[in-house]
């Protein structure tokens, strides 16, 4: 090999499936590929080869940065990109990379840090630095069993840390199934270092990393509370914030969110990712002009791409949530302005005529909804629940029962389980387009959710249909779901308007919301159909004030 040369070094595992792409990505661009097979059972080894890969055996051990250093030993060249079979190099990225190669320097005193876009089907995309390209010295080594690292050790050589204008796109995992069972893994081999005696700030944020993959909320906040008493210059605690904050936001803890991100700000004031979360929960509280006032604020600061996944489109998260709080405080104008701006400079066109769509909503206009909730629909690559529901109220709103019942069926049958929402709206819609098959499949799979026995004779008038409906509307409004349980009364009243049931039902869901005389008219077409005077007296007294 001539020259400043670069190798390839990767780990692999039963990656017959995934190798193939990446290996065609950097073939002609680096010097050689070093392999290291940890026990594929599949195809992996032959695949490498046939890409003219030296492969290496390594025992798996449970340690990521044990098998990686035995690839970085088993690499020749100058300087090493290390990679993994889920990573995809573009066009772009590849000619990046051959320009880079030529100005390495022979001294071998530099490394280099790439943008990584973390992808997957099922989750919205994230983008972080990390230090991909390392010169190929004594001592450069991964450290950590699980989520090894390989920057402490250039830290400890004085080797310079640069950025360089190449991406890679981690395409990673595909389902919360798989994300799970890393999470379990990474925090089992953590847990068994930390008995070990590994007791350091980074062990324990990586083990609330394990654990909020797992869904224990509570277990990684303590986590964190560990890794900051031991903190001392790691780099992970501006994105401790946006952890914890997702922790206490899954618990319902809005107000401790509001204190942990005044925290965060207050030490990262340039942060527009702590800005635009702490605007989010100012949201969930209900404190509007507050919100907007961060979300604005969030506009203002610069573009920080960190270590750790941040969202790439934060920009327009920010707008679409500043969009919201406009309206929120009266000013729909200055929101649909907004959005017409974004769309003029083709900013996320999805996200923006979606918003536009809610906004003309809340105006009455359902007409000009409709063309912008469209637009948004034909620029999503795939089923957007909330779209698809917006979509399909308005339509509702507008008779077009047909239109809105295909939306319905399309999101139920691509979100199983079906949601009470989507079901709720083909029972709706059925009823306006008599499709008795397509009812009584969404009746019975509602039950079914809820748990609400479904009756082994046969179902044959419609006041047993108007009844199971009643049944459901009380069950949601004593759990406290009002909304939905409003639904299905009215759903109930569709069916047989002479259901007194449905209108006692209504009148509790207006006194709770404080409607007085839709409580009262209510109650009176109750009387009209038979309700019991005694039950009715029963519930004004619930409700009266004191």
């Amino acid at each position: 090999m001539e020259g400043t040369t670069i190798g390839a070094v990767m780990i692999v595992r039963n990656e017959e499936t995934t190798l193939g792409g990446i290996l065609s990505d950097i073939k002609g661009v680096v010097d050689e590929i070093c392999v290291v097979d940890t026990g594929s059972t599949d195809s992996t080894v032959a695949l490498a080869e046939s890409f003219g890969a030296r492969v290496h055996h390594f025992p798996w051990i449970d340690d990521f940065s044990a098998a990686r250093n035995h690839s970085i030993a088993c690499a020749r060249s100058d300087y090493l990109i290390w990679l993994d079979a889920d990573d995809r190099i573009d066009e772009a990225s590849r000619q990046a990379l051959l320009e880079l190669k030529q100005r390495l320097k022979p001294q071998k005193n530099k490394a280099y840090m790439l943008k990584i876009i973390g992808c997957s089907e099922d989750m919205p995309e994230t983008v972080s630095f990390q230090t991909r390209i390392v010169p190929n010295v004594r001592d450069v080594c991964f450290e950590g069993r699980v989520h090894e690292q390989i920057l402490p050790s250039l830290t400890r050589l004085g080797i310079a840390i640069a950025e360089a204008d190449i991406t890679i796109r981690h395409t990673g995992y595909h389902s919360p199934e798989q994300r799970r069972a890393k999470a379990a893994r990474n925090l089992a081999i953590l847990e068994r270092e930390l008995a070990d005696g590994k007791d350091t700030a980074t062990q324990y944020f990586f083990m609330a990393m394990a654990a909020i993959g797992l869904g224990e909320h509570e277990r990684c906040l303590e986590y964190i509370e560990n890794a900051r008493k031991r903190r001392t210059n790691e780099d992970w605690l501006h994105y401790s914030h946006v952890i914890s904050c997702e922790c206490l936001f899954r618990l319902g803890r809005f107000q401790d969110a509001m204190a942990e991100l005044e925290r965060g700000t207050g030490l990262f004031p340039s942060s527009r990712l702590l800005h635009y979360y702490l605007g989010t929960t100012c949201m969930k509280l209900g404190r509007h002009e507050r919100a907007r006032d961060m979300f604005q604020k969030a506009l203002t600061l610069p573009e920080r791409i960190d270590t750790y996944p941040v969202p790439p489109q934060l920009d327009c998260f920010i707008k679409a949530q500043l969009c919201k709080a406009l309206e929120k405080t009266g000013q729909t104008d200055k929101a649909l302005q907004l959005c017409r701006d974004a769309l003029r400079k083709s900013e996320a066109p999805r996200t923006f005529h979606h918003e536009m769509g809610l906004l003309l909503i809340g105006m009455g206009k359902a007409q000009e909804a409709v063309f912008h909730l469209e637009e948004a629909r034909k620029a999503s690559d795939k089923i957007d629940v909330p779209l698809w529901l917006s979509l399909a109220a308005v339509y509702r709103s507008m008779g077009l029962y047909e239109e809105a019942h295909g939306l319905y069926v399309e999101v139920i049958r691509e979100s199983e389980p079906a949601s009470l929402v989507c079901l709720e709206g083909v029972l709706y819609t059925s009823i306006e387009l008599d499709n008795i098959d397509a009812f009584f499949d969404a009746l019975e799979r509602f039950m079914t959710i809820m748990n609400i026995p479904i009756p082994e004779e046969a179902i044959e008038t419609v006041e047993e249909c108007a009844r199971l409906c009643l049944n459901i509307a009380a069950i949601l409004k004593d759990t406290g779901n009002h909304d939905l349980a409003e639904r299905m009364a009215q759903i109930s009243l569709r069916l047989d308007n002479s259901c007194w049931g449905a209108y006692l039902v209504l009148a509790e869901i207006y006194a709770e919301r404080g409607e007085t005389q839709k409580m009262i008219d209510s109650v009176e077409t109750s009387l009209k159909y038979g309700a019991d005077r005694q039950e009715i007296l029963q519930l004004l007294q619930r409700y009266q004030p004191h």
